[in-house]
């Protein structure tokens, strides 16, 4: 009986060595070098986007924070299961899966829509440098900045404008593109002899810029993601200048207000002519909770209308979103308001393609653009529409416009 005792007590005893040596291997399997990593989208076999980012652990609880220029993306909802990680965006409806291959290589796929657009991805330790330099060579060209871009210049019908403003320093470039409906946010990249490259992942965009330098034009090629790619042509011209963004998009004759009725997050029908809004300064904001132009206008709303709420100044955003579902609009929805701390009224206002938002709001001429800014006086007045949004990314005119609209804003209060 005690030999039998003493078999019984052995093997428990292994069995549970056994055991605290699986999850201690199940750990040490899991564990990353925390530091810089760089992450390269592959768009083909030959051709990647890259981006920055710092692995860290606070606590047991691992983050990541992508960069971009000076955009830093802070990301700590990130599930870990042996072998497995998932890294969840914080504002859009994207998420990574991937494969701890090792504690320094991560692979997997980057996916969006639901899973139905997925792109393949590597991820390294300890890389520093965005783009690798291919030529081992001493620079000499200085893009620094402002060009008169043209992109599609080989197609009339998705010909458009742009101005390029960039700051390059030695082999380090910055800067992003504008365009009549918004920017390309934060551009970050290198200068090899005669050739540039940026790129640019902000949670729901990848963007990558590659060009060739001859005398004083860039001659390039656009990606975003995988399922764009246009050319592109760039001179310097440091006096060229856009169509005002305030002039694209107005009332159509016969029309003098703007009206709608449109759920809340709770399902409540919200309009104009709600006491709510009567004798107050209303902005309208028009914008996509997968727009990062939008994310970039919402954070500045955000701290405006904090600033001027007591003063009369109301903000309604109408959310345009991918589904048509109201549920899934409004979590999406959800996350935009909790991540902004946005304490405005966000309604659900449709699908969100243009000729949806134009049929939602006939009054307009049309939607041109994702975000579409209108302000309104106590009078119920239309004032002003902006199309678009220059975001932090584009710096000075971000500086510009947000000066100005802090006037304009204060201007309308005051009346």
């Amino acid at each position: 009986m005690k030999n039998f005792i003493y078999f019984l007590v052995l093997i428990l005893i292994t069995s549970c060595s056994d055991n605290a040596q699986k999850e201690q291997n199940k750990t040490e399997n899991t564990l990353l070098v925390e530091g810089n990593w760089i992450l390269n989208f592959k768009l083909s076999n030959t051709n990647n986007i890259p981006v920055n980012f710092n692995l860290s652990k606070k606590d047991t609880i691992y983050q990541v924070e992508f960069s971009n220029a000076e955009e830093k993306i802070l990301v700590n909802h990130i599930i870990i299961d042996d072998k497995k990680i998932n890294i969840y965006d914080p504002v859009f409806n994207t998420w990574f899966e991937g494969e701890i291959i090792n504690s320094t290589t991560i692979k997997g796929n980057w996916v969006k829509d639901g899973g139905d657009y997925q792109i393949p991805f590597e991820a390294h330790h300890g890389v520093n440098e965005r783009f690798s330099n291919p030529l081992k060579g001493t620079n000499t060209n200085n893009i620094s900045g402002r060009w008169e871009t043209d992109f599609s210049i080989d197609k009339p019908e998705d010909h458009y404008k742009a101005i390029g403003q960039f700051t390059q320093d030695n082999n380090y470039l910055t800067g992003t593109f504008m365009t009549e409906t918004g920017d390309y946010r934060f551009l970050e990249g290198n200068v090899y002899n005669d050739s540039v490259y940026l790129s640019c992942f902000d949670g729901a965009h990848l963007f990558l810029f590659k060009a060739l330098i001859k005398n004083d034009t860039l001659f390039g090629t656009f990606w975003s993601g995988k399922h764009w790619e246009e050319p592109w042509v760039a001179v310097r011209n440091k006096n060229f200048e856009l169509t005002n963004p305030d002039s694209l998009t107005f009332l159509k004759p016969g029309y003098d207000k703007l009206a709608f009725t449109f759920p809340n997050l709770t399902g409540d029908p919200v309009s104009l002519n709600d006491e709510k809004y009567k004798n107050k300064v209303v902005i309208v904001n028009i914008m996509g909770p997968w727009c990062p132009n939008c994310k970039d206008e919402t954070a500045y709303l955000s701290k405006l209308y904090n600033k001027n709420k007591d003063n009369g100044l109301e903000v309604i955003a109408l959310s345009f979103d991918k589904s048509e579902d109201y549920e899934v609009a409004k979590a999406t929805a959800l996350k935009v308001k909790e991540h902004f701390k946005v304490d405005y009224d966000i309604l659900i206002a449709g699908k969100a393609s243009k000729i949806d938002a134009a049929k939602a709001l006939p009054m307009l001429n049309h939607i041109m653009s994702y975000p579409t800014t209108i302000f309104i006086d106590r009078q119920g007045n239309i004032r002003k529409i902006r199309t678009g949004f220059y975001g932090p990314g584009t710096r000075d005119f971000y500086t510009r416009y947000t000066e100005q609209t802090n006037s304009f804003v204060a201007k309308l209060l005051a009346e």
